[in-house]
């Protein structure tokens, strides 16, 4: 079978297509043709050698297949499941397991589940990292409850785009903010960053109270803005810090409110805990409460221009690769 592999720490350039031999089934797995599978963010980090975190230390030992998303069709396995169509994300694949990048994938029997209905195979792949970061943000860190007022910094990202949707499924209001605000989102009111202060803005828009939840999807210097948009008592959620590692946080106003923060990250989320999150959103997703990320389709062979146009950047879009 083909597959995308990493040999060498890099750029796109490091990245190869080779054949390599298809895996076989073992007692508890499942054989998955994969129809689609993600380029994220991080699998450019993992390609540069930049993959580590509490429970994934060192960096990926190589050779290794590359990609944490997938969408595809179980073609060995239990009879009641051959056949189905299936979706799945994991921070362990590419990572201490072989990746979804590759026309076929062995994973647990226990944890591939039902994609939705209503989606392709590559808006199922496309989804499944952006929506599960997004939900576990929201509803299993910050408890976003109907008639709450969540801000999402980075909004026209693929991330904040899926929280949106997530927190307008709950029932919560959705204040964007953004440096490049795109045309068509959705949220109850945008707030361009480059225009307006972000802790004056917020509090303009929410009669000065303040919001209850923030999702920041930047970090670095946005962090402390975002936090001090927080009422007391409120609480908020980093996922990334894309232009510096480290923030400036004003203690004093930070403990003297009685927020929280939290961090997400899915580099240590299973393949079965990812599962069950998945399970939710297919319901979302084929009542229509949830809207997949637009996509950007390359074949597997044109690997190395799909990890590029990553790089280059299209705000909200997803780069999948296909079989």
């Amino acid at each position: 079978m083909r597959a995308v592999r990493i040999t060498a720490h890099g750029g796109p350039d490091a990245l190869t297509v080779q054949d390599i031999p298809t895996p076989r089934r073992t007692p508890g797995t499942v054989l998955v043709h994969v129809r689609a599978a993600t380029v994220n963010p991080v699998d450019l980090a993992n390609l540069a050698g930049k993959v580590t975190s509490a429970v994934h230390r060192p960096a990926t030992p190589l050779p290794r297949t590359a990609g944490r998303d997938y969408a595809g069709v179980v073609t060995d396995g239990p009879d009641h499941l051959r056949g189905l169509e299936v979706w799945g994300t994991s921070g362990g694949l590419a990572v201490t397991h072989d990746g979804a990048q590759a026309d076929y994938l062995l994973v647990p029997e226990d944890t591939v589940r039902p994609k939705p209905a209503s989606l392709t195979f590559a808006q199922a792949a496309a989804a499944g990292l952006t929506h599960t970061v997004a939900w576990l943000a929201l509803a299993d860190r910050l408890n976003l409850r109907a008639g709450e007022t969540l801000l999402v910094t980075g909004a026209s990202g693929a991330v904040a785009r899926a929280a949106t949707d997530i927190a307008h499924w709950h029932g919560a209001t959705v204040i964007a903010a953004d440096r490049l605000l795109a045309d068509d989102l959705t949220a109850d009111v945008t707030i361009d960053t480059t225009t307006h202060d972000l802790t004056r803005a917020v509090l303009r828009a929410t009669d000065g109270t303040g919001v209850d939840a923030v999702l920041d999807t930047v970090g670095g210097p946005l962090l402390n803005p975002a936090l001090t948009t927080l009422r007391p008592g409120g609480r908020a959620a980093v996922i990334a810090s894309a232009l510096t590692p480290t923030a400036t946080v004003d203690v004093l106003d930070f403990y003297r409110n009685e927020r929280t923060l939290h961090g997400v990250n899915t580099l240590d989320l299973p393949l079965a805990k990812a599962a069950d999150v998945l399970d939710i959103l297919r319901r979302g997703f084929d009542s229509g409460a949830l809207t997949p990320p637009r996509t950007t389709t390359f074949p597997l062979d044109q690997a190395s221009a799909a990890y590029q146009a990553v790089i280059d950047g299209t705000p909200g879009t997803k780069i999948v690769l296909t079989t």
